[in-house]
């Protein structure tokens, strides 16, 4: 988890913001930048504060030193203080154990994250391709809603078309009968005229 800071873990490891900040660049501390505050991973902290009392075990606490320091005392204290350092190899080795296996697990952690990542990618990349269910049927909905409204639009021409054929019949045979009404009329007319004469 990336839940400490910079501060958080120079006071941890006893160390500068600057060392931080190289332990980042060599990759012994992952790292997390979330907004502009730079969050690192616990689990490094961790192993590297490990690391710092392992040195501080070995670097200050010499053999010679000790030594030096007990030629006048017991014989006693001078084994006391091989039985402490027999105990601090076998905790060193510990550490050690837990290291590598805490870095392998660290690498296969990671493996499984860049290849989840990868895939994730590849999802986006899919849908961001890919035209939307939703938006997909709206189109088809849209499109058969359009051919309906064509379809009835159709039938009302036809009836008006139907209609004006209609109303057209009609007023060519009303004007024939008309025409025939007024020869036959005229005929009449003439007859009577011609008769009268």
């Amino acid at each position: 988890m990336y839940n400490i800071n910079r501060q958080e873990a120079s006071e941890i490891l006893w160390v500068s913001t600057r060392s931080i900040d190289r332990y980042i660049k060599s990759w012994k501390i992952r790292s997390k930048k979330d907004w502009k505050v730079v969050m690192l991973n616990d689990s490094d902290i961790k192993i590297l504060s490990w690391e710092e009392v392992k040195q501080k075990i070995i670097i200050e606490k010499k053999p010679e030193e000790i030594i030096e320091k007990n030629i006048v005392t017991k014989k006693q204290e001078s084994n006391s203080w091989l039985v402490k350092k027999a105990e601090y190899e076998k905790v060193l080795a510990t550490f050690d154990k837990m290291f590598i296996s805490f870095r392998e697990e660290i690498k296969q952690k990671d493996n499984k994250i860049q290849e989840l990542s990868i895939e994730l990618w590849q999802a986006r990349e899919q849908k961001n391709n890919s035209i939307d269910l939703m938006e997909y049927k709206k189109s088809q909905f849209l499109s058969e809603e359009a051919k309906k409204a064509l379809t009835e639009k159709l039938e009302i021409e036809k009836k008006e078309k139907e209609k004006s054929l209609n109303a057209l019949k009609y007023e060519k045979t009303t004007n024939k009968l008309l025409i025939i009404f007024i020869i036959i009329l005229f005929i009449v007319s003439a007859w009577i005229f011609f008769m009268n004469i």
